[in-house]
């Protein structure tokens, strides 16, 4: 009998012993879910700061000591492709800016430009679509190059095939939601107003461009209004962006 009672008692010390072990492990991968979560969102906030000052390199450190094993090599991933996102989308708004394109619709410009049949203006054209370009040779170069280094991550399969999921999810970007596609509505309505100024005669009035037609003045306001319509809609994309990182951090 007490033989049988010393087995029993090693069989329940060794099933607590095996429960034990198993709430051990679950609630240390609890924890290191938790921790990736916490320092994903304390890194994606540096990022997003950065990215306000377009006019600097993003400069972040994505090492971090409180993770390690997959999810550190997850945050990692995650972290660079973030970042690869942020400096191509810094790089290609200081590009605009060095061909000034914040300037293509200063009236006293364009008359100066009038006068030596608008050669600075053409170039910004010019410039402007070729950065544009670059810019988007670039995103495609980031998301395919991102989709293949994933698919060879040194991680835990399941982990790797939600983080494959969710990269593919991130690239198939609604149009109406993509504020690069809607710059190059910009660019096109802005090209519009260009041909208008070329083709007909205009006077300038302080910061004001007037035509001598009237179907003229409504065609060029049109095309303005336009213009506004789609900053203001880049504008609330962008602050619904900002609501939703909030949200989530």
């Amino acid at each position: 009998m007490r033989r049988f009672l010393f087995f029993f008692a090693v069989i329940v010390i060794c099933i607590s012993t095996f429960f034990f072990y198993q709430y051990r492990v679950q609630q240390k991968a609890v924890n290191t879910e938790q921790m990736f979560e916490v320092v994903m969102a304390e890194k994606m906030r540096e990022l997003y700061d950065q990215a306000q000052d377009w006019s600097k390199p993003v400069q972040m450190n994505v090492h971090d000591d409180r993770l390690s094993g997959d999810y550190k090599l997850m945050s990692e991933f995650l972290l660079n492709y973030w970042m690869q996102n942020t400096e191509a989308r810094n790089h290609y708004l200081r590009e605009l800016k060095a061909a000034n394109w914040d300037t293509f619709l200063d009236v006293e410009r364009l008359d100066q430009d009038r006068q030596q049949a608008y050669k600075d203006t053409e170039q910004m054209f010019i410039d402007v679509r070729r950065i544009s370009e670059e810019y988007e040779q670039r995103r495609q170069q980031i998301q395919s190059s991102s989709l293949e280094q994933a698919k060879n991550l040194a991680i835990h399969k399941e982990m790797r095939k939600s983080l494959q999921s969710k990269l593919e999810s991130n690239l198939k970007i609604d149009q109406a939601h993509d504020i690069f596609a809607i710059e190059q509505k910009i660019i096109e309505k802005a090209q519009a107003m260009f041909d208008m100024l070329k083709k007909y005669q205009w006077q300038r009035k302080d910061q004001m461009i007037l035509f001598y037609e009237t179907a003229q003045v409504k065609k060029f306001n049109a095309l303005y209004q336009d213009i506004l319509k789609l900053n203001a809609k880049i504008e609330r994309i962008k602050n619904n962006n900002v609501k939703v990182l909030d949200e989530e951090l």
